[in-house]
């Protein structure tokens, strides 16, 4: 009976060890992928938002727009809803602040290098919500 015990318990013991080893893996997995799901939609968003920052400037300095406006919003519109449902509240406002400033600018004039700063703000927060760090 004393055997029986021992085997039941040691069974029990072994059951848990792979129950918890495998939520703590799925979890791992888990943050794995919202990490790279927030890198993507980073990605995305900062370079509509580049693209959209360059036609207005080029617009400004009296050039052509290369770029169909209309699709470059679409990029920048589905970075940001990534961001929205992804990101920290201080990272997506550091992203309207950014959108805010080069998306309301008027085509042809120069939104300034305030849009450079808060572009860097932006970058900032995304490099520390990912985890790579400040420098």
């Amino acid at each position: 009976m004393s055997n029986l015990l021992a085997v039941l318990i040691g069974a029990l013991i072994g059951l848990g060890g792979v129950v918890a080893g495998t939520w703590l893996q799925g979890r791992k997995e888990h943050q794995r992928w919202l990490r790279d799901q927030k890198l993507h939609a980073a990605i995305d968003f900062i370079g509509a938002t580049g693209d959209l920052d360059l036609q207005r400037r080029r617009l400004a300095s009296g050039g052509a727009g290369d770029m169909n406006e209309k699709a470059v919003w679409a990029r920048v519109q589905d970075g940001r809803s990534a961001l929205h449902l992804l990101c920290q509240a201080s990272t997506v406002e550091a992203a309207e602040a950014v959108i805010m400033r080069v998306g309301h600018t008027r085509a042809g004039s120069d939104p300034g290098d305030d849009a450079t700063e808060l572009l860097r703000d932006l970058v900032g927060r995304l490099r520390a919500e990912l985890g790579a760090g400040a420098g």
